[in-house]
């Protein structure tokens, strides 16, 4: 194999190897090059060998011719034949050494011309890789000196941002405040319009007016109905029997909240008895609105005491086993109807001439009332109907 292909292959591949450090390298190519000169001289000498053997085998041949000259006596011409050739044979020799020498400092200039061509070539490719290391040295220090000028710009930059955020923080504190008080505010306003003015109402109330004269209907839909079956099942009332009772029943419950709203104020006027009406008006309107907003909380009390066997209400404590839905419900409604302010009115007293305006009919027409089968709801005494209630007329003749 030519040596110039083996170096050439090894420079490739160590060309292919960028990451091997530069005196590496050479060392590498060094002892490459130290090899293929083993290789060469010991081939030379295998060949040296040979010819050297073929010469030899030469000259015992002239030996031999010489010798049977002598021995058979041949003359002087022969003999100086024989010299001649034998040193003939030994200038042929030298002359081929000489050849062969000569072939070899060619070769080997050839060889020294390549691996020259070859090492500046690898010398300018050292030098390019050493110029690409000296780049990448300078650039390595300009990223290490733009690290430490982007440090205390990143400090500075972190500072902008906690900054910002505790700006953004006491910014939400401040809407937060300014909504709590805007809230503050508008319950303020809201309460002092609503106070003892009905026409004003609480959206956000679920149990306003509005809503209470729904209940108040739907009650007479569907409660009132279970315990009308009820009651006909539980004894063998007549209809209008049944009526009374359902009427007494929400007529005791009613007016027992009304005493109950009506205690609890009393209690708290007391409190502050021997002061003018105007001084103590924001104390009484607070404690309405106590007692409306804890409803919710009073009224389970409350069913207990109206249902106990020691309850006022004689009607409610006889038929509660069989109309506890009814019951219960009616108290609800009826309490929330007594902390409204103005209190809100149930009427279980229509006129003598049929009202079509806040009374439906039962089961047949007339223009006279016999009896209430249900009750009227008025937004407040004397007020609008939230409600109509239902009465039986006369029959005509």
């Amino acid at each position: 194999m030519n040596a110039g292909v083996i170096i050439n292959c090894c420079l490739s591949c160590c060309q292919s190897l960028l990451k091997i450090p530069i005196q590496i390298m050479v060392w590498i190519l060094e002892k490459v090059y130290w090899v293929l000169e083993c290789i060469r001289y010991f081939t030379r000498q295998i060949v040296n060998k040979i010819r050297n053997k073929e010469l030899g085998y030469q000259k015992v041949n002239v030996e031999e011719e010489l010798r049977m000259v002598e021995v058979g006596n041949g003359t002087s011409n022969d003999r100086k034949y024989i010299e001649d050739k034998r040193r003939l044979q030994q200038k042929e020799h030298q002359l081929e050494l000489a050849n062969d020498e000569i072939l070899r400092l060619q070769e080997c200039n050839r060889e020294m011309g390549s691996l020259r061509n070859e090492n500046n070539h690898n010398v300018k490719i050292l030098e390019q890789k050493e110029h690409d290391l000296k780049v990448a040295r300078d650039e390595v220090l300009r990223l290490k000196e733009c690290n430490r000028e982007i440090g205390p710009l990143r400090n500075e930059n972190n500072n902008s941002v906690k900054m910002l955020q505790d700006y953004k923080e006491k910014v939400n504190e401040l809407q937060r405040e300014k909504s709590d008080a805007l809230t503050r505010l508008s319950e303020v306003m809201g309460s002092k319009l609503r106070d003892n003015n009905p026409a004003i109402t609480d959206l956000n109330d679920p149990n306003r007016p509005m809503k209470l004269g729904d209940q108040f209907s739907e009650l007479y839909e569907n409660e009132w109905t279970d315990a009308y079956s009820d009651l006909e099942d539980f004894k063998k009332f007549t209809e209008i029997e049944i009526i009374e009772v359902l009427i007494k029943i929400l007529k005791e419950i009613y007016e027992t909240c009304l005493a109950d709203v009506s205690q609890q104020l009393s209690g708290h006027r007391s409190a502050v008895h021997g002061l003018s009406d105007d001084e103590i008006e924001g104390f009484i309107k607070a404690v309405k609105d106590s007692i409306k907003t804890n409803a919710s909380k009073y009224i389970p009390l409350l069913r207990k005491k109206i249902a106990s066997d020691s309850s006022s209400c004689k009607t409610v404590v006889q038929y509660r086993d069989c109309c506890l839905a009814y019951i219960e419900i009616c108290v609800n409604l009826c309490y929330y109807v007594a902390v409204q302010d103005p209190p809100m009115v149930i009427d279980f007293v229509p006129g003598q001439i049929f009202d079509k305006q806040s009374w439906k009919e039962y089961t047949r027409s007339g223009t006279e009332v016999g009896y209430v089968v249900w009750p009227a709801l008025y937004l407040y005494k004397g007020g609008p109907i939230m409600s109509k209630g239902v009465v039986q007329p006369k029959e005509t003749e």
